[in-house]
């Protein structure tokens, strides 16, 4: 168990590979790469890509050396990626599946409707019913049709109820702010520009409604103080005393809910 050399390149190459075992008996590969930089950085990317960044003046050992250091480390990321993808592949936007909704979770009903001609969304005691053209569609179509009528129904879900809650802090906390956006956004839950606009993640409407509330405070918190300083955080504990609490709990809803939705 160890790590073993894919390549060695000549003296001046900028880049060697290399392949790293774990305890569990599975490996992978890594690239390291040197560039006009001083200091050296271990990535492993959402795709499950290992990097090692390394200054031009350190010999490549320097970088294989830092893989088998953290090893543990490596492992433990890949090995998340890994069962998110399959938790990811597992799932498909068919009948009965479970999909969240402010927190809970909400099974998935699809009627046919041939009198519509596109799909409607409703939240109803059975869940979450999508009626529409079903028979317009081949299988594999109609998951994606799905798929994309839901998301657009979280999306206008979203804007009510996010502005809604804006509105209430903001009057709460005494601030202002200016014009907000719902967007699709990848990794940020919101965002606070120096105009005073805030953006909001749609996928904030799946979630606890304390999470959310956590999110919009987090965001006006930032109308007073566009850092992240000591001073910003006593404004958001000012208002949500247990926010570190719920900034955790953010945290562990991110897998599922980005790789999932």
């Amino acid at each position: 168990m160890g790590i073993r050399y894919l390549e060695a390149k000549g003296h001046d190459s900028r880049e060697e590979t290399g392949v790293i075992s774990f305890v569990d008996g599975s490996a992978c590969s890594y690239r390291i790469i040197k560039s006009d930089r001083r200091t050296m950085a271990l990535q492993v990317t959402k795709a499950g890509e290992v990097f090692v960044r390394l200054p031009r003046r350190l010999p490549f050992k320097a970088g294989h050396e830092l893989v088998l250091k953290n090893r543990d480390w490596v492992f433990a990321q890949v090995e998340k990626i890994r069962i998110a993808s399959e938790k990811k592949s597992a799932f498909h936007w068919t009948e009965g599946a479970s999909v969240l909704l402010y927190g809970d979770c909400r099974l998935l009903h699809i009627k046919s409707d041939p009198k519509k001609k596109a799909f409607c969304v409703q939240d109803t005691k059975e869940g979450l019913v999508v009626s529409g053209p079903v028979s317009s569609y081949e299988e594999n179509e109609l998951e994606a049709a799905v798929k994309e009528a839901v998301k657009l129904w979280y999306r206008r879900e979203a804007r009510g109820y996010l502005e809604s809650k804006a509105a209430s802090w903001s009057a709460f906390m005494k601030v202002d702010y200016g014009k907000i956006a719902i967007r699709d956004q990848a990794t940020r839950w919101g965002s606070c520009s120096a105009r005073g606009n805030l953006n909001f993640n749609w996928r904030l409407v799946l979630l606890p409604e304390e999470l959310a509330d956590y999110v919009v405070v987090h965001e006006l918190a930032h109308r007073l103080q566009m850092n992240h300083s000591p001073a910003f955080w006593e404004i958001v504990e000012r208002e949500l005393p247990d926010y570190r609490l719920r900034r955790r709990e953010l945290r562990r809803y991110e897998g599922e809910v980005y790789q999932k939705y």
